[in-house]
């Protein structure tokens, strides 16, 4: 698998576009649906895509910054960012669906204009920390946010029942920006160098490789296991929205449990 980087910006216009249609067409019944989320329904999503569109304009764009996280370590991070979410969900249930949608497709369009001022490899206003990185580049900081906005328009779609924006071409990049993760999600595995794991989704393939300290994506001979999902079930698993058991069920794998496992056990979000 090609492993350079992930070019998700063009894609923005029309993801962003659907959702507007989407939110637009849904009846009072539909706002309140439950989703994959356990205290979240419809309208909670798309106030929670508002608001991670508005944070990032209010502190990249315009230089307004918040409280911070009492710790930047992966817990005092993953406990800051869900208060703040439910905070902003709970304030945001006295918008009307329509003030919401208005308020979505304007920032969007703020958010695309941001966005593509950036730089691709100059560093990233937020490190990639699900990927195990401190720093990161634009392009995978933009790519990231890609698929926050892709996975939770899904998650939205399942409730509803609604297709769309589920096409190899929005797909893809999501699954190609988390596979950046995989080596972090594989960092405890103790093995000899040059052992290697395929991971293979939808027809692409992507190999990870253990060097002398840590693991890579880098290509390899030969393998000493793989996995295979498809790539519905692959950014399922990897957003906590089907269980690693569930997805076994339907995978296809070979090799040692301890080469399987992490890729059953990877997060590509913040949760």
């Amino acid at each position: 698998m090609d492993l350079t980087r992930v070019d998700a910006l063009p894609l923005f216009s029309d993801l962003n576009a659907g959702l507007v249609e989407l939110l637009s067409s849904l009846s009072a019944e539909e706002w309140r649906r439950p989703t994959v989320h356990r205290d979240r329904d419809v309208k909670d999503l798309a106030s929670h895509l508002l608001d991670t569109a508005l944070r990032r304009l209010a502190l990249q764009r315009d230089g307004w910054s918040a409280s911070g996280p009492e710790s930047f370590d992966w817990d005092g991070l993953v406990t800051f960012i869900q208060r703040t979410n439910r905070e902003w969900m709970d304030a945001t249930r006295r918008l009307s669906p329509r003030i919401l949608v208005d308020l979505i497709r304007r920032t969007d369009e703020e958010l695309l204009e941001l966005l593509g001022s950036l730089p691709p490899l100059g560093r990233a206003i937020f490190p990639v920390a699900w990927a195990g990185e401190a720093e990161s580049a634009n392009w995978f900081d933009v790519a990231r946010e890609y698929t926050e906005r892709w996975h939770h328009q899904q998650q939205i779609r399942d409730a509803v029942g609604r297709p769309g924006c589920s096409e190899a071409r929005f797909r893809r990049p999501v699954i190609a920006t988390f596979a950046r993760g995989l080596p972090h999600a594989y960092r405890d595995v103790d093995v000899s160098p040059g052992t290697a794991v395929a991971v293979e989704v939808d027809g692409d393939r992507w190999t990870l490789v253990r060097g002398e300290a840590r693991w890579a994506l880098a290509p390899s001979d030969r393998v000493e296991a793989t996995v295979a999902l498809s790539g519905d079930d692959a950014w399922r698993l990897w957003t906590k929205g089907l269980s690693a058991d569930d997805a076994r069920t339907r995978a296809r794998t070979s090799g040692p449990e301890a080469l399987i496992a992490p890729a059953f056990s990877f997060v590509a979000i913040m949760a």
